[in-house]
């Protein structure tokens, strides 16, 4: 009788990635290799000295048993040529640092892998560089920051962004690194609740706002000439926490236009990367709703069980990403007819999922963030996380086991560079390198 350390079966490589690119001839292996055997055929038949990891995928999954075991949970014969689709590994994401915070972090952006945005629960926002250095913190709000965003970064000196908050209003800034100012170029008023989320169209001529009010409002980029109300007094926290009021005098701005159709607080909003006419938001009355900025329409909604806290939208994949309270990530195709079939569910997270970012290279890899305290990276060909960052890999010492876990509140992911934020006061910085792994490594896992 022969044994699985007998059975052979026939297979054809294939990749996109062309500098990997092997003989599609049929080749026969034996059937209990997993991912490191099939590794090593590939690193072979490419000559390489130093080998590369490679991950494989059988109909647009990946491989997580040997090839035997996938053959007999498919129902497939021996016989059958099995055609393996192969694609160089990402690895585990590296921490880099970490930037304290003197209270909760509630949003984080990168800025072309060199500058990171961050609103506070200190009703402060900074922007920091990647040696760690705070470069500015600017001061204006008189609640927590929900969100904030990029505008442009000119000659690494000038930069140009916009923050929300729960004082229900949107403020825009520019500062100057070379003269260590900043200002802040006016107010935007118009919501009646705390501001969940802020999106600029690709264009950067006008942004969106999603509010705790269930409106969603748009706005332009143009700085008002004047204003009827330009001064007003605000009340700031001093650095020893005492309350201070301070007269400013700064220009405010009204929304062009305000569209309904949420009922219930919205917790995101987000623009089609390549379309200024189209925007995205999810709410708590579990929907995710698509707009026509021009015509100021809901043009379709997709329907779901769970509250949405977080989406995003990848122009590569052409899906929505979604995280809700019920701890599961879906994907929604908003070209899709039907307004409750979801493409994919993603299930990991142990508690309320807040946050999720496509990443801006792959198309079939995001990051999420859960108040469970993970950050988990996903790549959407396989059911289960490709990696989990626990306790943010930064945590010094060893937590008790009943202590509670520090929620996550905000994910960011650009080019090689992921952001966290959340309830630990730290902003953590990851990045990947491509390395090889030996056998070692692989012995007894997938």
């Amino acid at each position: 009788m022969e044994t699985s350390q007998e059975i052979q079966v026939q297979v054809r490589f294939v990749t996109k990635q062309t500098e990997y690119a092997v003989t599609d001839t049929p080749m026969i292996v034996p059937a209990k290799l997993k991912r490191y055997g099939l590794s090593e055929i590939i690193n072979h038949l490419l000559g390489f000295e130093k080998p590369l990891p490679f991950d494989f995928m059988i109909d647009n999954l990946f491989l997580r048993t040997s090839l035997l075991e996938y053959l007999e949970n498919s129902g497939l014969s021996t016989e059958n040529i099995i055609t393996i689709e192969y694609v160089e590994s990402m690895l585990p994401p590296t921490p880099l640092s970490s930037f304290q915070h003197d209270d909760w972090i509630s949003s984080v952006k990168i800025f072309n892998q060199r500058y990171f945005l961050t609103g506070s629960y200190d009703n402060h926002v900074r922007i920091w560089n990647t040696s760690g250095e705070c470069l500015q913190t600017f001061i204006g709000h008189n609640a927590p920051i929900k969100s904030v965003s990029w505008i442009s970064v000119k000659d690494d000196e000038e930069f140009t962004f916009l923050s929300a908050s729960q004082d229900r209003t949107i403020r825009a800034w520019r500062s100057s690194l070379e003269h260590n100012k900043y200002i802040s170029l006016y107010e935007c008023i118009g919501h009646k609740g705390s501001i969940e989320s802020i999106a600029v169209s690709p264009s950067c001529s006008e942004f969106a706002s999603g509010s705790w009010d269930s409106s969603i409002m748009l706005w332009t980029m143009e700085i008002p000439e004047n204003s009827d109300d330009d001064e007003h007094i605000k009340i700031q926290t001093s650095s020893k926490r005492r309350k201070v009021i301070k007269k400013e005098k700064i220009l405010t701005k009204y929304p062009i236009a305000t569209m309904n159709g949420h009922i219930g607080a919205i917790s995101s909003v987000v623009f089609d990367d390549k379309d200024n006419n189209k925007l995205y938001s999810g709410g708590w009355d579990h929907s995710i709703r698509i707009w026509d900025v021009e015509s100021r329409t809901n043009v379709d909604v997709k329907n779901c069980d769970k509250v949405v806290y977080g989406i995003s939208y990848s122009g590569k994949s052409g899906l929505i990403a979604s995280g809700h309270s019920d701890r599961i990530i879906r994907l929604w195709d908003p070209r899709a007819e039907d307004v409750a079939v979801v493409k994919l569910t993603l299930s990991s997270h142990k508690n309320w999922v807040t946050s999720v970012s496509w990443s801006t290279k792959n198309s079939f890899m995001l990051v999420s963030g859960s108040y469970d305290g993970t950050v988990k990276i996903w790549d959407i060909r396989s059911r289960t996380p490709l990696y989990t960052l626990s306790k943010q890999n930064g945590d010094k010492g060893k937590e008790n086991e009943n202590d509670t876990p520090k929620k996550i509140f905000c994910v960011d992911w650009d080019q090689d560079i992921i952001l966290s934020g959340g309830e630990d006061n730290q902003l953590h910085i990851y990045g990947s390198k491509k390395i090889g792994f030996t056998k070692s490594e692989e012995e007894g896992k997938l």
